[in-house]
């Protein structure tokens, strides 16, 4: 009994620290969403040079894609979204885009698309 008595108290310790941690683990922001290294992309932009002629391509390369609480492949589709010339609105998906601050490859602009929780971060070609 003794025995019993002796670990009590570190046990309650133990246990509501174990449900605090768990409290905070599921507050909303706390946890930082996951990031993922998406590397390098090319965007194969297509242009009609001459009505009735094949169309001309042109390939823009994107640097350091940085997907934060979305996936590789959402970044390269928003990436493509922006470039191929095909969106009317300039802001594909509903993401607000501006220039980032990071540092980038020499001719490339930084740019972050974010939408939410999600956010891209990419070097885009510069002119």
């Amino acid at each position: 009994m003794k025995a019993v008595r002796k670990w009590r108290a570190p046990a309650t310790i133990a246990s509501v620290f174990a449900l605090a941690t768990g409290a905070l683990a599921l507050t909303p922001g706390y946890a930082a969403a996951s990031t993922h290294q998406c590397g390098n992309h090319t965007v194969v932009y297509e242009y009609e040079v001459e009505p009735g002629k094949p169309k001309s391509k042109i390939n823009i390369p994107i640097k350091q894609i940085v997907a934060q609480g979305t996936t590789c492949t959402a970044a390269f589709k928003l990436v493509n979204a922006l470039y191929d010339g095909k969106s009317s609105s300039g802001k594909p998906e509903g993401f607000t885009c501006k220039l980032g601050k990071f540092k980038v490859p020499r001719g490339s602009v930084p740019e972050v698309c974010s939408k939410g929780p999600k956010k891209v971060q990419f070097a885009g070609k510069g002119g």
